[in-house]
């Protein structure tokens, strides 16, 4: 019998890693079947909620780290072979489902285009590789690769914020980093009118207010109690009131609310089945699935039979999840003794 951990950080990431997939695959499979799907599942707010996360778990790990070298070296570790991994993985997408010859398709000023690109995390350049997925509704190979760098940019402050809060008080910090973060959103969804402003008002800094606030509450002791009490405030809002707001004021009130629900219940092991038995499989999920998809809305899958394309999804996306966490990251977390410390 295994023994639950003091924490649910594991089971919340797998859970949300899955919000991401089922909603994806809503959108980029061809079938109507799947559309209820993003009445129940929403990306944008599983994503806000990895942000909040990362912010808590990853102030700890700069908080363990011998010096600033060491906590990147341990960011790198943990982020960049299975992404790596994932670049590959949908260069074989791409050679599987191209319409070009394989070795136009190889010597395409595009493919090297695509490869430089996204190893130095500016996918927005290169989306596609030559004649990939011609089919597909929408032409991206892996269109969740865009929260990477963001993620690297927020590592990057962590010492500045951690800095600040003892320097100028974390209210401040928070009230800050909440005024950069609404203000940038303001401006690209009210005043900018930019074909690319939906995508650009999530870049950085729009996540910063999330990532800070869950930084910060790692520093602060919330009872059982209340805990419990504050989680059902938060779902009674997002349930009965986030969707009658306007859109503004949605994305203020999800600053606050998103960072607070989801380290609550990560915080405590109420949803603890110990799912790390089986490995740490959620960024393989959030790396993996959207190619995946792809590869199966290429090859009519979702057309043929919508659930068993959704079924096929899940498991062939649990299978690269496992190969990429048994064959590479866990070697390379393995190299350091903090691979024991679940904050890292």
């Amino acid at each position: 019998m295994t023994s639950k951990t003091n924490n649910s950080f594991d089971e919340i990431r797998f859970i949300l890693a899955f919000f991401v997939l089922i909603a994806h695959t809503s959108i980029l499979a061809s079938s109507e079947q799947l559309n209820w799907f993003t009445r129940f599942f929403d990306s944008d707010f599983a994503v806000k909620c990895f942000f909040s996360i990362s912010g808590y778990l990853v102030t700890k790990s700069y908080l363990s780290s011998d010096n600033f070298m060491d906590y990147f070296k341990k960011r790198i570790r943990r982020i960049y072979p299975a992404y790596i991994l994932v670049i590959f993985y949908c260069i074989f997408v791409g050679a599987l489902t191209t319409n070009y010859q394989l070795y136009d398709f190889f010597y395409s000023p595009l493919f090297a285009k695509y490869i430089f690109a996204n190893l130095s995390f500016l996918n927005f350049f290169q989306l596609n590789l030559p004649g990939s997925i011609y089919n597909n509704p929408i032409q991206a190979l892996n269109g969740s690769l865009w929260t990477i760098k963001i993620e690297l940019l927020l590592y990057l402050l962590v010492p500045s914020i951690y800095f600040l809060y003892r320097k100028i008080g974390a209210k401040i910090v928070i009230f800050l980093s909440i005024l950069i973060g609404i203000s940038w959103f303001i401006y690209f969804t009210e005043y900018n009118h930019h074909y690319l402003n939906t995508s650009i008002s999530k870049q950085f800094p729009g996540q910063l207010p999330f990532f800070t606030i869950g930084s910060m509450l790692g520093f602060i002791k919330i009872n059982k109690q209340n805990t419990i009490f504050i989680i059902i405030l938060l779902l009674l809002y997002y349930l009965l009131i986030h969707k009658n707001i306007n859109q503004p004021y949605q994305e203020l009130f999800s600053m606050f609310v998103y960072p607070l629900f989801i380290i609550l219940v990560s915080k405590n092991n109420y949803m603890s089945f110990n799912i790390r038995r089986f490995g740490d499989l959620s960024y393989g999920i959030y790396l993996f699935h959207f190619p995946t998809i792809q590869l199966i809305e290429h090859y009519g899958f979702y057309k043929n039979n919508a659930y068993y394309g959704f079924t096929l999804s899940i498991l062939l996306t649990l299978f690269l999840a496992a190969i990429s966490w048994n064959l590479v990251e866990k070697k390379f977390l393995k190299k350091t003794p903090y691979y024991l410390d679940k904050n890292n």
